[in-house]
């Protein structure tokens, strides 16, 4: 999604410890709806490094903590990026201030969470093969992490913004930038179209 902005709307009132933003002030509980998104793909996140766990025949110790020790961290840092939008402080729809979060949060996760996993097989299973190698790694694969949070993020965020506009303000707003953007497109596409007719058209006179 393109960044893109829109007149923000007039600041709705709440009573539940409001989080304003440009576009509206959100209660906690709308706040949290902002959040999901980030916190979902944190527990996905998780999933997979647990099966991965459990594929390589870990325990099941091993396998819980390697999940949520990464779950937990990813869906925390998740949540502060979606808030990051929902308040204006981050674009919507670009990917550079997504893969500086990132970038910035993921390297020590993955320490953090390799040193759990450690402690608990008593052997270094996460870390084989020592930890300058290991954080220098995390570091290069924080940025195709980003993109891939982002990837999930464009894909699935938009359906639950959707789900929750008539409650959300600013899932609203994000909604309608949205529309606007794939009207822009469409009229472009459209318009592309006709220059390519019209070029036809002309060779054929």
């Amino acid at each position: 999604m393109k960044a893109t902005r829109a007149e923000p709307i007039t600041p709705l009132p709440s009573a539940d410890g409001p989080v304003t933003t440009p576009w509206g002030v959100l209660s906690w509980t709308q706040a949290w709806e902002m959040a999901l998104p980030g916190v979902v793909i944190g527990v996905i996140t998780g999933l997979i490094a647990g099966g991965l766990a459990a594929v390589a025949g870990l325990s099941v110790a091993v396998v819980l903590v390697t999940g949520v020790g990464l779950a937990l961290p990813v869906a925390a840092v998740g949540a502060y990026y979606e808030l990051l939008l929902a308040r204006g402080k981050a674009p919507l729809g670009t990917l550079g201030p997504m893969a500086l979060v990132w970038t910035i949060a993921f390297p020590p996760i993955r320490v953090v969470q390799a040193a759990l996993t450690d402690l608990v097989a008593g052997d270094s299973v996460a870390v084989p093969h020592g930890w300058a190698a290991f954080i220098v790694y995390q570091v290069l694969v924080a940025v195709p992490f980003a993109i891939g949070y982002w990837w999930l993020h464009e894909n699935f965020a938009a359906r639950w913004w959707f789900h929750i506009r008539e409650r959300n303000p600013v899932a609203d707003y994000f909604v309608r930038v949205a529309l606007q953007y794939a009207g822009a497109a469409e009229e472009e596409k459209e318009r592309q179209r006709q220059r390519r007719e019209a070029r036809r058209a002309k060779r054929l006179r």
